[in-house]
């Protein structure tokens, strides 16, 4: 009778441990993580573990919040852009821990050019994993115009009210207008480095506002889309406007196209079970099905190659998928200088007052 009681206390300490619950607190980009959370729970109960995925609102909006929220230990893992690692001086590293790679059986099928960027690099060590991705892209409506090989379309001026651009990200804009004067993209984040010719910019993103049918803000509206011949993108809108029925495709500039990648990374103080669930959460993530339904719900670049075993040759190849040469590492975004970032803001709202 003691041996089965004991047995049964065994049975009992075994499952607890298996079964303890584990709330894991996560700062996303609005729609990254959380569509999945029913279906990693599962997941995770597959594993041994029980995962309960608290998303936290608002989203994410920029770097500052992502930092206070890990610096108050209020969140557990969370989505930057690839820019935020390094900006205000390596700021955010303060407060996140470098990744075992090890601990992640996906991680291997990632995109090389991703695996050895230096973006999330500090003293040797790495901070993150890939999520998904796209440029600041040109689209272009099929039903109305062929493909263009340059940005220099949107100074066309056949092309006057038959194109929107971004309002938020006046950055952006200022990046596609540098890439259509020839700078070189290492030029664009700090306006001292010698190549900056302010006037010349100036009228040429004038010219870009003044032509523009609209603008718009989180992403390019589909319902306006279907009137335009061209919008820039973060690939977001084409999705939306092509579930619709419309019939957009990204082009590919000849000029290129500055690129962005969101990623994962955990909080500094995260440790324990919860350190074993956000390694979980974060290879589930990049694993093949969920790469094939970002790639359905957003349009994005994903960054398991190996995605492409599950898609049709077209789409695979439309979509990019497994394409090292997407992410080159000299087109991603960088932190801007304060000045830089200051002098672009005046003039983004000078060619919006003109």
């Amino acid at each position: 009778m003691q041996s089965r009681i004991l047995g049964l206390m065994v049975f009992i300490c075994l499952s607890g441990s298996v079964w303890a619950k584990v709330t894991l607190n996560v700062l996303e980009w609005e729609g990254y993580i959380s569509p999945f959370a029913d279906e990693f729970r599962q997941y995770a109960r597959d594993k041994g573990m029980d995962v309960e995925l608290k998303i936290i609102t608002p989203y994410i909006t920029n770097s500052e919040q992502i930092f206070k929220e890990l610096r108050a230990r209020k969140a557990d893992l969370v989505t930057p852009t690839h820019n935020y690692y390094k900006m205000n001086q390596d700021k955010l590293f303060q407060v996140l821990q470098p990744l075992d790679y090890g601990q992640l059986h996906n991680y291997a099928k990632l995109l090389d050019s991703l695996k050895n960027a230096s973006y999330d690099k500090l003293q040797g060590s790495k901070y993150s994993v890939p999520l998904l991705g796209g440029s600041y892209g040109l689209a272009f409506n099929q039903d109305k115009v062929s493909e263009p090989d340059s940005w220099q379309v949107l100074w066309d001026p056949a092309n006057k009210g038959r194109y929107a651009v971004t309002e938020d990200q006046f950055e952006a804009n200022l990046y596609l207008t540098m890439l259509a004067l020839g700078y070189p993209p290492q030029s664009f984040y700090d306006v001292d480095s010698g190549q900056f010719n302010q006037d010349q910019v100036q009228q040429k993103l004038n010219q870009l506002v003044q032509n523009a049918g609209s603008f718009w803000g989180g992403m390019a509206d589909p319902d306006k889309m279907k009137d335009l011949r061209y919008v820039t993108t973060y690939w977001f809108g084409v999705a939306a406007a092509n579930d619709q029925g419309q019939n957009w495709r990204l082009a590919n500039p000849r000029e290129g196209q500055t690129v962005w990648l969101d990623t994962m990374a955990i909080g500094k103080d995260v440790e324990g079970e919860k350190l074993k669930a956000a390694y979980l959460l974060m290879d589930f993530m990049i694993s093949e099905p969920i790469q094939k339904k970002i790639l359905e719900m957003y349009g994005s670049i994903i960054v398991n190659g190996k995605t492409a075993e599950l898609l049709d040759d077209d789409t695979a190849r439309a979509k990019r998928v497994g394409d090292e040469s997407f992410f080159v590492e000299e087109m991603f975004w960088q932190p801007l200088s304060t000045r830089t970032r200051n002098i672009y803001k005046e003039m983004w709202k000078k060619a919006r007052e003109q």
